[in-house]
């Protein structure tokens, strides 16, 4: 019905294509995301923290209590088809930005005024996409991912491994779900890139000074065997349980600490918190050091890759940034830090320091 979804370009892999799509004009509910609203783990959990702010459970909610069919209904006449598309625009690193989920239409000539409230009309441009289809339900009739978060992990892994295609920060990520909120597949526009600016010139840098930050953490020594992620997450709970950690559910941070011998680096993993007191005694506790920083982020919000700012901060970050702003130089009497909110937006600052010395 109406325009061609898709072109096949190029099959990658059993799940996963290349794909051309159309123009695409989208009515649907929108739905702003900030990671920097305090809080937003809450009181209540993880679980409730991702039915508020990510896409996947606010599309189910949406279709759930028959929101989707509301608007269906009144924009019927317009529509290409039933699929929902769920769309994550506005992005502006950091895991912030903004969903719109909603459906295909021919045209916005004929929707009507009286839409439900928070609605919005969108116009995603012609693109190239990888496509990787999701079967979470395991249905005979589908072939795909069964869990999201595999195809997550191809996007940043193997699908980056086995091609040259990178973000295309020009396009929108995307998915697909069928009436039911079944999601059915997932879209990354992309492009190839062919130096080392296009392959990272959808991260975004900014200069921040970060204040001193009390770290509840796990500690693992050099050469452990011991993946310090998952020692925290043994101990995590008791760290959310007091007072200190209330408004820093979820906001993880990653750091080396100087180790026993000259040139060997612990590694921790924790949560930030207000105060020290009350938090358990067999957890540890690091004070990173304030300062300026280079905040390093990226736009790759429909599957980030932890991988990439930490290659720019380690390998390119002269001719990716301090080209730019000759007053700065690399502070190598600080560390590198990285923040994981819900183990996603991976972000990593970079300390730095005036080129006449001094650092904040």
């Amino acid at each position: 019905m109406g325009l061609p979804s898709e072109v096949l370009v190029e099959q990658v892999s059993e799940f996963c294509t290349i794909v051309d799509r159309p123009e695409m004009n989208i009515v649907g509910f929108a739905l702003p995301v900030s990671y920097e609203s305090r809080g937003y783990g809450g009181y209540y959990g993880f679980e409730h923290a991702n039915c508020i702010l990510n896409d996947y459970f606010y599309t189910k909610k949406l279709v759930g209590e028959g929101d989707m069919a509301l608007l269906a209904g009144l924009i019927g006449s317009s529509l290409l088809d039933r699929e929902v598309v769920t769309v994550r625009t506005d992005a502006r690193g950091d895991g912030n930005y903004k969903i719109v989920a909603g459906y295909r239409v021919k045209s916005f000539e004929q929707i009507p005024e009286y839409l439900p409230e928070y609605t919005e009309q969108l116009t995603l441009p012609p693109c190239r996409y990888a496509k990787v289809l999701i079967n979470e339900t395991k249905r005979a009739d589908r072939k795909g991912y069964d869990e999201r978060m595999h195809a997550d992990e191809y996007f940043v892994g193997k699908f980056r491994e086995d091609t040259r295609y990178v973000f295309n920060q020009a396009g929108c990520g995307f998915n697909t779900y069928d009436e039911t909120g079944d999601v059915l597949a997932k879209y990354e526009p992309v492009k190839k890139a062919d130096s080392v600016k296009e392959r990272f010139d959808s991260l975004r840098y900014k200069l921040v000074t970060l204040p001193e930050m009390k770290i509840a953490c796990s500690v693992t020594p050099p050469d452990s065997e011991e993946f310090v992620i998952t020692k925290y997450f043994g101990v995590q709970h008791r760290v959310f349980a007091t007072e200190a950690a209330k408004y820093y559910l979820h906001d993880y941070y990653g750091f080396p600490v100087d180790g026993p011998e000259q040139g060997s680096y612990s590694s921790c993993f924790g949560t930030r918190v207000s105060t020290f007191e009350g938090i358990p005694d067999d957890v540890e506790k690091v004070t990173l050091p304030g300062g300026i920083y280079v905040h390093i982020t990226q736009l790759e919000i429909n599957g980030d890759n932890p991988s990439l700012p930490y290659e720019v901060a380690f390998q390119h970050l002269q001719e990716l940034f301090l080209a730019g702003h000759p007053g700065y130089e690399m502070d190598s009497g600080r560390k590198v830090i990285a923040r994981f909110r819900q183990a996603n937006s991976a972000s990593v600052f970079v300390p730095l320091k005036l080129v006449n010395g001094e650092t904040e």
